[in-house]
C-alpha cells in the first residue's frame, strides 16, 4: 500500500485548506464539463471523489467534509435536470445521498489513515529521539566509566562487588592492578587471603566472617605482601545492598594508602627525632604560641600603623597587651634547669616574658614587627629563683608565612663568659695602663720639659715683676699684663700634668663625642720637646670633614702617642738625615674616618710584618712588646683596625688604623 504521508509535504493554514478543498471541486466540475461537452461522455462521480479525497488528506476532516458539501451542490446544480439549478428531483435523491455517503466514507477513511499516519510519524520520531538519548547516554556512560577508571588509577582506590550469596567477587580494574593480579584471574576470597600479610590475615578473616554474619558494613586498613617482597597498606570499606530476595550482597572501595602511611611514618619519625632534640638538646629552648600577639598585630595594621616603637611609645599601656599575649607552650629540661623551676608547669604559659629586659623584649617584637626570620641579642634575665643572669637569646620563626603563630627560642647561659670577658677587659685595662706608665717613663725629659717651661716663664715674669714694683712709680700696666702671662704659664703647666696624670691613672673608659684630629693636635703637643730633641719634622694633616667619632679619648690619645713615639724612636736609629713623619687623616668612606703614620725611617722587616701586633714581640732590647698589641685592642674595642705595612710615601714604615664615624642622627 502507497504511503500516503509522504504526499503530506508541507502544512496549510486553515484558510488555504478550504480554499483548496473549493479549489479541486471547481477544478472537477470543469474537467466534468469538458468530458461532457467533447467526449459525450456520462458525467460521473469519480473525479468529485477525487476532489474530495485530495481535499480530505491535504487539509483533514473540515476541507474533505467542505469538499464534499461542495461535490454534491456541484453536481446537483451542473449534471442533474434541471441544469443550472439547485432544485432536486426526488427520483436523483438516492444518487445524491450515495454519492453524499460515499464521499463522507471517504473523508472518514481518509481521517483515519491520515491519524494513523500521524501516530506513526511521531512514534517514529519519539523512537529516534530515544534512540538518539540513549546514544548519548550510552557515550556519557563509557566516558564516566573511562573517568571512573582513570581516577580509580590515580587516586590508586578499586571497587569491588561480593554477592555473599553466592560468593562471587567483582573487581574493577584498578583492584587487580593494586592486588597486582593478572586480570583474567578469577576473584575469591582465597586468593585475597593468599596476598594479606602474614600478621593481619587473622583481622581480614574476622572482618570477612563479622560482616557474613551479621550483615554489618566495615572500614579496616591491613597490609598486603607483594610476591616481590614489598608491603602494601591497604583501606577497605563496604556497606550491604539487598538486590533481590533471598540475595546478600557488599559493595565498596579499596585505596591502596602506602604512600601516605610511608609519609605518617616519616612525619612521625621526624616529629620523634625533633622531639627529642628539644627536650636533650644542652640549650635552653622554649617553643612559643603567639597566635595572640598575631591578633594584635593585624589589628595595628588594620588600623594603620606602620612603625610599631613610635606606637608603643605613645600607648605604653599596649606594650603590657602585647607582653601578655605571647605564651611558652613547651620548653625542655635545661629550661627548667636554667630558671631554677622545679617542672615545665612553672615556666609553660603566659606573663614568663616579664623575666627577659624590656629593651630586648620591645627589640624581638620590632623584629617579628618586621617580618625577620630570626632574632639575636645578648641581655640578661631573672630567674624564678632571683638570680640575674647573662645569657644570649635566638628566636627563630620558620614558618612565618605558612605558620606564623609557632616560633623557638633556644638560650644560652654566658654568664660565665661575659665574666671573663669583663676580666679580660680589666686585664687588658691593666696591660694598657702599664704601657702608658712605662711610655710616661720613656718621655720623662719631654714631660720635664713641657713643664719646666711654662715654670721658668713664671719666674722670668714674676721677677720682672717684682722689679717693676720697686720702682717710685711702678708701671702698673706692665705689672698687670706680666701678671696675665704668670696665669696663663701656670694654667700651661697644669694642664701637662693633668695630661699626665690622665695618661697615668687608672680610670674606666669612658665614650664620648670626640675629633680626631683634635685628639692628634692634643697628643703632639705633649711630644712637641721629644720631636725637637730628635730633630724630626711631624706633619698632621687634618680632614676638615672628617666627622665627630664615639670614643674614649685617653684610650684614643694612648694610640697616637705610642704610633709616634715608634716612629721617632724608628728614625732616630736610621741614618737618614732627612726625618719626616706625617699624620694624615682620611675618609675611607662617609662611614669610616682613617688615620695613617708615613715615616722616613727604615720600614719594617718582612719577617715582622705578621708579628707586629703580637703580644709580648718587640724588636726593641728594652721592648715589653705590649704597645702594639694594646693599640689593636684598643682600636678594634672600638669597632675599627690597625694594619702595618712599609707603603709609606716618605720611604719608611705606614701603620694606619680606621675608626667608625659618629653620623649626625636625621630628624
Amino acid at each position: 500500500m502507497l504511503n500516503l504521508a509522504r504526499l503530506n509535504w508541507f502544512k496549510r493554514s486553515a484558510g488555504e485548506s478550504y480554499a483548496t478543498a473549493a479549489l479541486v471541486v471547481i477544478v472537477a466540475v470543469i474537467a466534468e464539463l469538458l468530458l461532457e461537452t467533447y467526449l459525450q461522455a456520462s458525467p460521473t462521480l469519480f473525479l468529485f471523489l477525487c476532489a474530495i479525497i485530495w481535499a480530505a488528506w491535504s487539509g483533514g476532516v473540515g476541507p474533505g467534509l467542505a469538499a464534499t458539501a461542495l461535490s454534491v451542490l456541484a453536481f446537483d446544480y451542473f449534471f442533474l435536470l434541471p441544469s443550472y439549478s439547485f432544485k432536486f428531483m426526488l427520483q436523483d435523491f438516492p444518487r445524491i445521498a450515495l454519492f453524499a455517503m460515499a464521499g463522507l466514507f471517504v473523508v472518514g477513511l481518509i481521517a483515519a489513515q491520515r491519524n494513523t499516519a500521524e501516530s506513526l510519524r511521531r512514534s517514529r520520531a519519539d523512537l529516534q529521539d530515544k534512540v538518539r538519548d540513549l546514544e548519548k547516554l550510552n557515550a556519557a556512560l563509557q566516558i564516566g566509566e573511562t573517568y571512573l577508571a582513570e581516577a580509580q588509577r590515580l587516586s590508586h582506590t578499586g571497587s569491588f562487588g561480593w554477592n555473599v550469596s553466592s560468593g562471587e567477587i567483582v573487581w574493577s580494574e584498578e583492584s587487580y592492578q593494586i592486588f597486582e593480579y593478572d586480570r583474567t584471574t578469577k576473584t575469591t576470597i582465597e586468593i585475597i587471603l593468599n596476598r594479606v600479610h602474614p600478621d593481619d590475615v587473622a583481622l581480614v578473616r574476622q572482618v570477612i566472617d563479622r560482616a557474613m554474619t551479621h550483615r554489618e558494613a566495615f572500614d579496616f586498613e591491613h597490609r598486603l605482601l607483594m610476591p616481590d617482597g614489598s608491603v602494601k597498606h591497604l583501606n577497605v570499606v563496604a556497606h550491604p545492598l539487598i538486590d533481590a530476595p533471598g540475595e546478600f550482597q557488599f559493595v565498596g572501595a579499596v585505596m591502596d594508602i602506602t604512600g601516605r602511611k610511608n609519609s605518617e611514618h616519616a612525619l612521625r619519625k621526624s616529629e620523634q627525632r625533633y622531639r627529642h632534640l628539644f627536650q636533650h638538646m644542652p640549650i635552653a629552648l622554649w617553643e612559643i604560641n603567639a597566635s595572640k600577639l598575631v591578633e594584635l598585630f593585624e589589628h595595628l595594621r588594620a588600623q594603620g600603623v606602620t612603625e610599631l616603637r613610635p606606637y608603643l611609645d605613645h600607648h605604653p599601656d599596649f606594650l603590657q597587651q602585647l607582653t601578655n599575649a605571647v605564651k611558652i607552650e613547651e620548653v625542655n629540661e635545661r629550661m627548667i634547669e636554667l630558671f631554677g623551676a622545679r617542672d615545665a608547669s612553672e615556666i609553660r604559659g603566659f606573663t614568663r616574658f616579664h623575666h627577659i629586659h624590656p629593651d630586648s623584649f620591645m627589640r624581638g617584637l620590632e623584629s617579628r614587627w618586621r617580618g625577620e626570620t630570626t632574632f639575636q641579642e645578648e641581655t640578661k634575665i631573672v630567674t624564678l629563683d632571683g638570680r640575674v643572669i647573662d645569657v644570649l637569646t635566638t628566636a627563630t620563626r620558620p614558618g612565618l608565612t605558612t605558620d606564623p603563630d609557632i616560633s623557638l627560642m633556644g638560650i644560652i647561659d654566658i654568664t660565665e663568659r661575659v665574666r671573663a670577658q669583663e676580666m679580660l677587659q680589666r686585664v687588658q685595662a691593666e696591660f694598657a695602663h702599664a704601657a702608658r706608665l712605662s711610655m710616661l717613663g720613656e718621655l720623662t725629659a719631654s714631660i720635664a720639659h713641657e713643664v719646666n717651661q711654662p715654670l721658668a716663664a713664671i719666674v722670668t715674669n714674676g721677677e720682672v715683676g717684682l722689679r717693676l714694683l720697686n720702682h717710685s712709680e711702678p708701671d702698673l700696666a706692665e705689672v698687670r699684663e706680666l701678671t696675665k702671662c704668670v696665669v696663663d704659664d701656670a694654667r700651661r703647666a697644669a694642664d701637662v700634668i693633668v695630661r699626665v696624670r690622665a695618661m697615668a691613672t687608672r680610670q674606666a673608659p669612658e665614650q664620648t663625642l670626640l675629633s680626631l684630629d683634635e685628639v692628634i693636635r692634643e697628643a703632639l703637643t705633649f711630644l712637641r720637646y721629644e720631636v725637637q730633641s730628635h730633630g724630626l719634622t711631624v706633619t698632621h694633616h687634618p680632614n676638615l670633614a672628617a666627622p665627630k667619632m664615639l670614643a674614649d679619648r685617653t684610650q684614643i690619645q694612648q694610640v697616637i702617642v705610642n704610633l709616634t713615639v715608634n716612629a721617632i724612636q724608628a728614625m732616630a736609629h736610621a741614618e737618614t738625615q732627612q726625618r719626616t713623619l706625617v699624620i694624615r687623616t682620611t675618609l675611607s668612606d662617609p662611614h669610616t674616618v682613617c688615620c695613617a703614620f708615613e715615616d722616613s725611617g727604615p720600614g719594617i722587616k718582612p719577617e715582622h710584618l705578621d708579628h707586629l701586633f703580637d703580644s709580648f714581640f718587640t724588636t726593641k732590647d728594652a721592648g715589653m712588646g705590649l704597645g702594639l698589641p694594646i693599640c689593636r685592642s684598643i682600636i678594634e674595642a672600638h669597632g675599627g683596625y690597625i694594619r702595618a705595612d712599609n707603603e709609606s710615601a716618605n720611604g719608611g714604615a705606614r701603620f694606619s688604623f680606621t675608626l667608625p664615624a659618629k653620623l649626625p642622627e636625621l630628624r
